[in-house]
């Protein structure tokens, strides 16, 4: 029965991200075609910021949510929701108002109103984002992937009409008004999500004892979401002050088509963080490693599929999705998919390692990065144009893997060297 749930929630999450995944691709393209290459970019680096703030809500947030919960008592549950939710609450809220004042102090310093306009509607979106994000992942970690599946397709129910009709129905639209369609499908279904939530009760015991579990459990995420942005973003924010606001826009386009790969990466962490945490809580060291060597064949055969399908004919690709303004996107994608493929690698690492509540493994993996980052995007991207970029992604993803991958076949053979000397006594008091 544990089995076919399982299954059926793995269906359920990997049909949902196909949804959210292909929603955000199709979003893309439309935006493509509504902005052009400039004005792309500014959108592009506006929502650069939105996944910064959002990276820092899932390491205090959602990923102690996903690890945690599982492991909580079903009489405490509840309580325990409702604790989260206020955290969610409070810290939206914060780094919405974060955005806001972000951009309205960057458009004082500049003397750009541009980045006046955009203050409130980053703030707007910063919060309705999160808050929806919260909510689909909540679902899914309470076993309910209907209702998760609900609130990703009501928010692209209006999200996609709206960006399909900027062209026709708002030539010369800005990224202020892109940043503001995302905030009213957002909206749309974090009120569904508050709805299906259900009562919400305020305990201050509660809420102090989950914060303190919760910093304990991401005082060492949080640092690593900063340097994840750093990691991931570092080198595209880089080209951007380097080589322009245009060649970011074909570089983003370009990262589009790869994020086709991305579907069942992000599906993960609908169900594999729940699935793992369950596993070390119920069968310990040997039934979390299988449970990792099960995700990564899967994962990596997927993922190698998905690869191929991509670089069959890249160039017909690009020009089918994008048309004649975005050549030499077709060139790109053959190389950004290397990154790709080594980051599936630390994706099923991290799982792991969250798993077993050793977040200091994954912070000293993207501190490593962080440091190759910090020294080597510059240069590279100076002297090596768009194929700097490339390799420098390519880098920080194998300098990732490899400072987890060291940890975990330690761990590895430690728990096969325990489950040898287990079955080494179980076939000694049989004899005896």
């Amino acid at each position: 029965m544990l089995r076919l749930a399982s299954q059926r929630m793995r269906n359920f999450a990997a049909f949902d991200q196909v949804l959210a995944s292909g929603s955000n691709f199709l979003i893309g393209i439309l935006l493509v075609r509504a902005f052009g290459l400039f004005e792309y970019g500014r959108f592009a680096l506006a929502w650069l910021f939105v996944e910064f703030l959002a990276s820092l809500q899932g390491a205090a947030i959602i990923q102690p949510m996903l690890n945690i919960g599982p492991k909580q008592a079903e009489a405490d549950r509840d309580l325990y929701d409702d604790a989260v939710l206020a955290q969610q609450v409070i810290a939206c809220m914060g780094f919405g108002l974060v955005a806001w004042a972000s951009a309205t102090l960057a458009g004082w310093l500049l003397s750009d109103p541009e980045f006046n306009r955009l203050a409130l509607p980053l703030g707007a979106v910063v919060m309705a984002y999160q808050l929806q994000s919260f909510f689909r992942r909540y679902f899914f970690a309470r076993d309910r992937p209907i209702t998760g599946l609900v609130n990703d397709t009501l928010r692209f129910t209006v999200q996609i009409p709206a960006t399909a009709a900027l062209a026709f129905a708002w030539p010369g639209s800005t990224a202020a008004v892109g940043l503001w369609i995302v905030a009213a499908g957002c909206a749309v279904s974090a009120l569904q999500g508050l709805i299906y939530f259900g009562r919400s009760r305020w305990n201050t015991a509660v809420l102090v004892d989950v914060s303190v579990r919760h910093w304990r459990f991401s005082k060492w995420l949080l640092p690593s979401a900063l340097m994840y942005w750093m990691t991931s973003q570092g080198f595209l924010v880089m080209a951007g002050f380097v080589l322009g606001a245009a060649t970011i826009g074909g570089l983003k386009a370009a990262w589009s088509i790869t994020g086709l790969v991305y579907i069942l990466l992000l599906a993960l962490d609908n169900f594999a963080p729940v699935q793992a945490a369950r596993a070390v809580h119920v069968g310990g060291p040997i039934e979390l490693r299988r449970n990792i060597a099960s995700l990564a064949l899967l994962t990596g055969t997927v993922i190698m599929a998905a690869v191929a399908m991509i670089n069959i004919n890249p160039g017909y690709l690009a020009h089918l999705l994008y048309g004649d303004r975005f050549e030499g996107v077709g060139q790109l994608l053959p190389w950004l998919c290397a990154p790709v493929a080594v980051f599936t690698i630390s994706t099923v690492l991290v799982i792991w390692a969250a798993a077993i509540e050793r977040t200091r493994t994954i912070f000293f993996s993207y501190a490593a990065a962080t440091v190759f980052t910090v020294i080597a995007a510059y240069p590279l991207i100076y002297y090596g144009g768009l194929a700097g970029v490339v390799v420098g992604c390519m880098l920080v993803e194998t300098i990732r893997a490899a400072m987890l991958l060291v940890p975990f076949i330690r761990w590895s053979r430690a728990t096969m060297s325990e489950e040898s000397q287990r079955a080494a006594h179980a076939g000694q008091a049989t004899r005896a």
